[in-house]
């Protein structure tokens, strides 16, 4: 008997995202189609200016431009159909829908502690749920959090303004606030930019471990193509607004098809290039193999 795959988590098809400009219509996502299963992990990756935060924040349900335009012929979020074509000037919240924001030191309220972010979001997921929660109850909740995400000084996190914590911290807890709700979907855009190496696979490690904990599906945005390899299964690669390839994240470096993937593969620091005087730029390699193609051909 064949086994029928499950419904996708996420679906679209044909996302246009545009900006007025100056009166000029300028575009930032052209013709971008994909479905997500439950519990899936997707990267999107590609150069600054690619389209992909554009992408990834209009998906959220968090794109606010009033200069935006979005359209879509089909957008579905577990079971229900999605209207992203509105814009609100205030970003609202899917239920069962998270985000992980690029610089939690601009994302985090910097008036407010953490423990005051973290028990508002505790207590508007349970009321959402029909749930109440007593003050002693979201408080063991919020530590608990704190805890999950490897911050074992809760109480002292807890009375902390984001400017009194690290970077590695702060990211944690943008990554408590983005779980605590225990959302299906996990949105990360660029959720290591502002960490070192080391943290950067910490984090990375953590928001794997805790969504496959929960039966979350992940989209990781990202501009680091060597990231994707190790955490997605699956990786769209964009360039100038437009998907060029959507491939398994460990067969990619012998399915990627287009130049752009291709050269973003070889601009990769490994091992076999460290003799090189200088590592090739994208544009060069993306040039190269154009030519090899037209010489094939």
């Amino acid at each position: 008997m064949t086994q029928l795959s499950p419904a996708p988590l996420l679906s679209f098809d044909n996302v246009n995202i545009s900006y007025r400009v100056h009166g000029v219509d300028v575009t930032a996502v052209s013709g971008v189609s994909f479905d997500l299963a439950p519990g899936d992990r997707m990267a999107i990756v590609g150069e600054s200016g690619s389209g992909k935060s554009t992408l990834s924040m209009a998906v959220a349900g968090f794109l606010s431009a009033p200069n935006a335009t979005v359209t879509h012929d089909r957008a579905m979020f577990d079971g229900k159909p999605l209207d992203r074509t509105v814009i609100h000037r205030v970003a609202r919240r899917t239920p069962g829908l998270s985000m992980v924001f690029q610089d939690a030191m601009t994302s985090l309220d910097p008036v407010w502690s953490v423990g005051s972010q973290l028990l508002n979001v505790l207590r508007s997921e349970a009321r959402r749920a029909g749930r109440r929660l007593s003050p002693a109850t979201a408080r063991a909740e919020a530590h608990l959090w704190l805890s999950r995400v490897g911050l074992t000084d809760s109480d002292r996190v807890m009375k902390a303004r984001p400017f009194e914590l690290s970077g590695g911290m702060r990211q944690r807890v943008m990554l408590a606030i983005a779980l605590c709700g225990k959302p299906r979907l996990l949105v990360a855009d660029e959720p290591t930019s502002a960490l070192d190496a080391a943290l950067s696979r910490e984090v990375m490690e953590l928001m794997v471990q805790l969504t496959e904990e929960s039966g979350a599906a992940l989209i990781i945005v990202t501009h680091d193509i060597g990231l994707c390899l190790d955490y997605a299964h699956r990786v769209l690669v964009m360039s100038k607004g437009r998907v060029v390839d959507d491939v398994d994240a460990g067969a990619i470096e012998s399915t990627a098809t287009d130049p752009y993937t291709i050269g973003l593969l070889a601009c990769v620091p490994t091992l076999d290039s460290v003799h090189l005087a200088e590592l090739p730029t994208l544009e060069a390699v993306r040039r190269r193999a154009i030519a090899e193609e037209r010489l094939a051909s």
